[in-house]
């Protein structure tokens, strides 16, 4: 799936989780990609975990961020558990640092092992 700078790489299992990798920009344009994504992704995964791999985006906006947070709800609603996981230098990272989103998102450093 790509949205216009954005690319939504096909989904994974890895040690029980399933991942959802991303790459380039997400901004207002985008955002209603990734947060679609999320939510295909979250179908038929009661229960387990799903890690949002965001060590590929290179630029993330307020868009993006809101998107995160409703693919979030969404996870919680059905009970499975929703990780970021982002490289410290990356761009996605040091957004979400700075809106105080690292604890409110579940970010984990690094990104989701290959499979």
């Amino acid at each position: 799936m790509v949205g216009e700078l954005l690319e939504v790489k096909p989904l994974r299992d890895v040690s029980g989780a399933r991942v959802l990798g991303l790459a380039g920009e997400v901004d207002l344009s985008t955002a209603p990609t990734l947060e679609k994504a999320i939510l295909a992704a979250l179908a038929g995964l009661d229960g387990k975990k799903l890690v949002v791999d965001m060590g590929g985006v290179t630029f993330l906006a307020s868009a993006g961020m809101s998107a995160l947070i409703a693919g979030r709800e969404r996870a919680l609603e059905k009970g499975v558990e929703m990780v970021i996981a982002a490289t410290p230098d990356g761009a996605a990272y040091r957004s979400l640092e700075i809106a105080g989103l690292i604890e409110v998102l579940s970010v984990q450093q690094g990104v989701a092992p290959p499979v």
